[in-house]
């Protein structure tokens, strides 16, 4: 095959999960591991297809180049509602140091396939606003959350503030990306999903009992592109119609207790 293949607008999504390099040989697996089963379910309930995704795999996270002529606005909302769902079931019993925390970021632009990966400016994009100080500064400040979005001005202008399903209501914060040494400068948005206190394991170090995690629960949605779903980690409205805590037996997100880890484990 000859390279480059010829350039295609593609939304690019970039994901990488925090502090990973912080664990060992056993967490740094089991984070990839988890990573890549936790992409999966979310595609699934959200309804994306993402066997026509070309993902190129890096380690603690991962670049999706989305196929060409998906309703923007749809992938995203679908997409990190059901992320936070996934993400807060996944992370409800664990160690504070075990979570799996992730900084995702959406850019858009012409992609083309090169000998060794993907190539195109918002390949480059969405990788350096995943990876920048503004979205590391936003899980750091923000510890009780399970992930943080950036999207670039494109997306912001062309899809977030269309006002397409909940995109609207979602509270996005300006910010300047300059980053000298690596020659990028860009104008982005952020946006740390809305949570409430979670029951935490016990510490490294203390005493006592775990606390009992609170119910779980599955969100009823509307799949379809006048589905207009809205969250708060405990109340699900769907088309304005509000639905209280679900019935943890039909949860998409209960995951075996044999996967969690001790406190010696980690």
């Amino acid at each position: 095959m000859d390279y480059p293949t010829p350039a295609i607008r593609r939304m690019c999504l970039a994901v990488d999960a925090e502090s990973y390099s912080h664990r060992g040989h056993r967490g740094q697996s089991e984070a990839q591991e988890w990573l890549v089963r936790i992409m999966d379910m979310v595609c699934d309930n959200a309804g994306l297809d993402r066997s026509c995704w070309d993902v190129q795999p890096q380690g603690d996270g991962e670049l999706a180049l989305l196929q060409p002529g998906i309703e923007e606005a749809r992938v995203i909302a679908y997409f990190t509602h059901e992320l936070a769902m996934a993400l807060y079931h996944h992370n409800a019993d664990l160690h504070e140091d075990a979570r799996l925390r992730l900084r995702v970021a959406f850019d858009q632009g012409n992609v083309s396939l090169g000998a060794n990966g993907y190539v195109g400016a918002a390949v480059v994009s969405v990788c350096r606003l995943r990876d920048s100080a503004p979205a590391r500064r936003a899980l750091r400040d923000n510890p009780d959350v399970d992930f943080a979005l950036v999207v670039s001005d494109s997306i912001y202008s062309d899809v977030v503030g269309q006002g397409d399903y909940d995109l609207y209501s979602r509270e996005f914060t300006p910010v300047e990306i300059d980053e000298e040494e690596k020659r990028f400068r860009a104008r982005a948005w952020v946006h740390v999903p809305t949570t409430r206190p979670r029951s935490r394991s016990a510490q490294p170090g203390t005493t006592g009992e775990s606390p009992v995690p609170s119910q779980r629960w599955a969100p009823q949605v509307l799949h379809g592109p006048h589905a207009n779903v809205r969250y708060n980690y405990g109340t699900v409205t769907v088309n304005g119609v509000g639905h209280g805590t679900a019935d943890s037996a039909h949860s998409p997100y209960d995951f075996p207790d044999f996967y969690r880890w001790g406190p010696n484990d980690r």
